[in-house]
């Protein structure tokens, strides 16, 4: 966990929606054994967009309406060397890692404020309790 993290998370029983969280050192320049380190948290949602008749949208119940994004993703994918329907075929995705990896794009080109304007700060103990089943898990899928 020294250098962060990202992890998708989707509740199985389908009453909550998919979720990101991104965890990132405070200060990219902090020795990742100092006990002191810290790191930010932030969470937001990976819920599907829609593109209907031309309009993505983040609003299921509103999906005439523009997400808040839609103007400037053309300018988004060509950042990451895709096309604006590559990335709107990211977040409309069926498969949660999909819209994961489309929001988190989003986050990157605008600011992660956007989606989570209250990151937590977490010590190494926080990180450790958080996430140690996932270190674990992962570590040990490999073998």
């Amino acid at each position: 966990m020294a250098h962060g993290g990202f992890f998708v998370y989707e509740d199985k029983t389908g009453v909550y929606s998919p979720e990101c969280a991104l965890l990132t050192p405070k200060n990219e320049e902090d020795d990742a054994r100092d006990p002191d380190m810290t790191w930010e948290l932030r969470r937001f949602s990976a819920d599907k967009c829609t593109l209907i008749n031309g309009v993505l949208s983040d609003n299921r119940f509103h999906p005439d309406k523009p997400a808040w994004f839609a103007d400037k993703i053309g300018a988004l994918a060509e950042t990451y060397g895709q096309t604006a329907a590559e990335v709107c075929a990211l977040l409309c995705s069926n498969d949660t890692c999909d819209r994961a990896q489309g929001w988190r794009m989003i986050g990157e080109y605008f600011g992660y404020d956007n989606l989570d304007s209250y990151p937590r700060t977490l010590t190494r103990a926080d990180v450790y309790r958080l996430y140690r089943a996932e270190c674990y898990r992962r570590k040990t899928s490999k073998a």
